[in-house]
């Protein structure tokens, strides 16, 4: 079992997103987790060699050092395993690495990021249609990523939105509950 990575390391790998990121990476460590969440909660194992060039946006980057190369590759890995643990082992325990943002109300919680993370890992996880209950649980992450719903989610009140957080959380639960048993 491989430790969870420290903030330094997460503060690193967040970097290495950044640097190494286009128009269609993944550019944040929110979306990453919202991204490994969902192939931790996928019916099928999605193999490293299938999700890492998706994370870059279809080819893995061209690394300016083999350093880079190597704390890219073992992050990633380590925070697959990380997320994948964590549901696992503590399901109702489990807490999204959402954004946050200081407003004058105080803290708000940006769905935004994870929820595209997410999306993007059903896509690359192959998702099949699910039957109506988990589709519903998928709609509330998929309302905050994907750029569909942007016209509704700007309708939408702070608080509206921020009561939201609890649904994406729970959403996701029951889905990686609702997986774990498909799987094959």
């Amino acid at each position: 079992m491989l430790p969870p990575l420290s903030e330094k390391e997460l503060s690193r790998l967040e970097d290495l997103l950044i640097t190494y990121g286009n128009d269609y990476s993944v550019l944040n460590i929110s979306e990453l987790d919202g991204f490994f969440t969902a192939l931790a909660s996928s019916p099928a194992t999605v193999t490293p060699e299938r999700w890492l060039p998706e994370v870059a946006g279809g080819k893995v980057p061209k690394f300016k050092k083999p350093a880079h190369e190597e704390a890219y590759t073992a992050l990633m890995l380590r925070y697959a395993s990380q997320v994948a643990q964590s549901l696992a082992e503590d399901l109702e325990g489990f807490k999204p690495l959402f954004e946050q943002s200081e407003t004058e109300e105080g803290t708000t919680i940006i769905l935004e990021e994870w929820c595209f993370g997410y999306m993007r890992g059903t896509q690359v996880a192959g998702w099949r249609e699910l039957p109506p209950a988990q589709d519903e649980q998928l709609k509330a992450i998929s309302l905050h990523g994907l750029e569909d719903n942007f016209e509704l989610l700007d309708a939408m009140t702070s608080d509206e939105l921020q009561a939201c957080v609890p649904q994406v959380t729970q959403a996701a639960c029951n889905l990686y509950r609702y997986q774990k048993l498909q799987r094959h």
